[in-house]
């Protein structure tokens, strides 16, 4: 099965050309708009990794990522900003609320490839660790 990806980005340019350059690496990718879209989608489907665009106020992509983690808590989310919007105080407030990473756009495509896969691997370990906690629990 195929890595579920979603990028939201409200720049639509680099959306649309950050979704062809995954597309190429066999990623099943989905997109969205910041907010409502997003957090329609994340209610139909489950995905591995979120791809969030830090454009604009850091604090609504704050409060995106913590509605990410409540609704899908094992999908891994990677902030993706400027280095003009980059605010060591507002990383280290992202990392709390449980995103995986944060990377500076321009994006190194194989640096970026390289995090989804972890990111991936971390989400897979979880989900597991979570089912055999859950039967271990549940047995007699």
């Amino acid at each position: 099965m195929a890595l579920k990806l979603l990028i939201i980005h409200t720049d639509d340019q680099f959306r649309g050309q950050l979704i062809q350059r995954m597309r190429h690496e066999d990623y099943l990718v989905f997109e969205a708009h910041p907010e409502a879209e997003a957090t329609d989608i994340l209610r139909r489907t489950n995905f591995d990794v979120v791809l969030l665009g830090v454009v604009g106020s850091y604090q609504n992509s704050l409060a995106l990522l913590k509605t990410i983690k409540e609704m899908r808590p094992y999908t891994e989310v990677i902030f993706l900003t400027s280095l003009e919007e980059h605010s060591l105080y507002e990383s280290m407030q992202a990392m709390r609320l449980g995103a995986f990473d944060q990377l500076l756009v321009p994006l190194d495509i194989p640096t970026l490839h390289n995090r989804i896969q972890e990111a991936y691997k971390r989400k897979k370990e979880r989900v597991k660790a979570r089912r055999s906690a859950d039967r271990e629990g549940h047995s007699p």
